[in-house]
């Protein structure tokens, strides 16, 4: 299976992930478009047993923007990288954070419903008001 690398703006933080996405999308969360500054974000879900920061650890911030979701970014440049899902053990890389692109590219838009009113959704992929049915594995289902 092929390794993925990505890093930071500043190279500080740098990680690795196997290309063994589970799901993959653009979200439209208001707390997604507010980290990152755009009308959202794409994202690739993945266990957290194949995603490692392989240099920089000590420059990884941890904010819990949710009892679900902690966002992980780097204290030098900012960057937001990844997320961190402790009730699924499951982490929602940032596909922008990437240094090469994964096999399994978005399939939809989650959280439509709280999409910028300024962003109009162009493209043919399906539009879920939430997360997609399924795309939230219980913590069964990713061991």
């Amino acid at each position: 299976m092929a390794i993925i690398s990505g890093s930071c703006v500043c190279g500080a933080v740098e990680f690795s992930v196997q290309d063994k996405f589970i799901y993959s999308g653009y979200c439209h969360c208001s707390m997604c478009r507010k980290s990152s500054g755009a009308s959202g974000t794409a994202i690739g879900g993945i266990p957290k047993e194949h995603f490692s920061v392989t240099t920089g650890e000590e420059h990884v911030k941890r904010f819990s923007r949710s009892k679900e979701s902690v966002s992980c970014f780097c204290t030098n440049c900012g960057s937001t990288l990844y997320g961190e899902k402790p009730a699924t053990a499951m982490v929602h890389v940032r596909y922008g954070a990437l240094n090469s692109s994964p096999t399994l590219l978005p399939q939809a838009h989650m959280h439509v419903s709280s999409k910028a009113d300024w962003y109009e959704i162009l493209d043919e992929l399906p539009q879920f008001s939430e997360f997609p049915p399924g795309a939230v594995p219980v913590e069964s289902d990713v061991r």
